[in-house]
């Protein structure tokens, strides 16, 4: 019996354990999103661009793009230095957030980003301005690319195709003279 109890004890100490280390680490995936209005708040007073990814809940290739494009490696590299990252339920018309001087539901937000489908990856300029949308799932480098147009303010001078043929990926990094 005494064994019995010592080997219930050891595994409710290591589901106990295992359950930290899962939701630890979830937390840390989900560290570097804010809420819209904090988000804003932050790239203004930093001078960082604005990642909004706008989803819906029944939507699988927002999910996708959440678990495999946004987490990814590359993408959150780009997005570590001159990006802040929020997220905005297409779908939710109860929840207000302050926008250029009005409170607006995130589907407002969404279709003033002209984001009408999701999913959808919006960049905004460090004060609130609306640069740039992709509609659609968007593979990581493809997303990189954007990036490195958007954090190099490539953006102001000529196309995106223009930049992707003077740099490569990841970020924007400059093509090698071979």
């Amino acid at each position: 019996m005494n064994d019995r109890w010592m080997w219930g004890r050891q595994r409710l100490f290591l589901g106990v354990l295992l359950a930290i280390l899962v939701v630890g680490r979830a937390q840390g995936q989900e560290e570097n999103w804010h809420d819209f209005e904090e988000a804003m708040a932050l790239a203004d007073s930093t001078g960082r661009f604005v990642m909004v990814a706008v989803s819906a809940p029944w939507c699988g290739w927002c999910h996708k793009m959440r678990k495999e494009v946004y987490s990814s490696e590359g993408v959150r590299q780009c997005l570590s230095g001159d990006f802040v990252r929020t997220r905005l339920n297409r779908d939710d018309t109860d929840t207000t957030y302050r926008y250029e001087g009005r409170r607006v539901t995130p589907r407002q937000l969404a279709s003033a980003f002209r984001a009408d489908g999701v999913p959808a990856t919006v960049l905004l300029s460090p004060q609130g301005e609306y640069l740039l949308h992709l509609s659609g799932f968007i593979e990581s480098e493809p997303l990189q690319a954007v990036l490195g147009f958007v954090s190099a303010r490539a953006y102001r001078h000529t196309t995106l195709a223009e930049y992707r043929a003077q740099t490569a990926a990841p970020c924007g990094e400059p093509r090698r003279s071979e």
